[in-house]
């Protein structure tokens, strides 16, 4: 495992709708990366209803009967919460207005979508949500990192996302808007050395021995009627 230090927390967007990345992994799946303090979760609405202002639409909206925006996972300086718009059950209670979220928490939403809320590594304060209930984005996915400072990822249980045949760590870190790579793997990107480290930009490719993901940066969130 990299030796690092947590990252200091870093002011974001105000706007629920902000930076967003996917991150193609060979031989792994596809993750969204997101940057914002809030993300909203919802339905998409009508198919055939008028389409609604992006303020009312969600940041993740799943194939469900969610409402548009049912609820919304608020990053704090020193965890996560949970504020409910609509019927909510935070492992297994009630949420009224907000809950907080803590590592292996089930979050209900309506009467059948589910995602786990994982907070794997004690030195970042980033976490990962994972589909539990078959409901999904139209989009293919298989978990969204709420991205605080760093996103770990290698073959142990206490990364972001685990990629299980890696050789190593990968660190991706957050400075600001822009997203870095740092490893101690012999790696490059888009044919290029890694180094000390080198931000990415949409389209990168980074590989090395046994491993290989892309990155897309998105300057909108992704939404499941795309």
């Amino acid at each position: 495992m990299l030796g690092f230090f947590r990252h200091p927390l870093i002011a974001t967007r105000s706007e629920t709708h902000g930076a967003m990345s996917v991150v193609w992994i060979d031989g792994i799946g596809c993750f969204w990366i997101s940057q914002v303090e809030r993300v909203t979760i919802g339905g998409p609405g009508s198919p055939s209803s008028k389409p609604p202002h992006p303020r009312e639409t969600a940041d993740i909206a799943i194939l469900s009967d969610l409402k548009r925006r049912h609820a919304t996972i608020v990053r704090t300086g020193e965890g996560y919460l949970l504020e409910a718009h609509g019927a909510a059950r935070v492992s297994g209670r009630e949420v009224l207005e907000r809950a907080t979220l803590a590592d292996g928490a089930l979050i209900e939403l309506g009467r059948s979508v589910r995602w786990q809320f994982r907070q794997p590594s004690a030195l970042s304060l980033s976490a990962r949500l994972d589909f539990v209930s078959d409901h999904r984005p139209t989009q293919t996915v298989d978990g969204l990192v709420l991205l605080a400072d760093t996103c770990l990822l290698g073959p142990g249980d206490e990364n972001h996302i685990v990629c299980p045949d890696w050789p190593g760590q990968v660190m991706l870190v957050r400075q600001q808007e822009e997203l870095w790579c740092r490893s101690r793997l012999e790696l490059t990107v888009n044919g290029d050395r890694l180094g000390s480290g080198k931000r990415l930009r949409s389209g990168d490719v980074v590989s090395g021995d046994d491993l290989r993901f892309r990155i897309e940066e998105r300057g909108a969130v992704f939404h499941g009627h795309e």
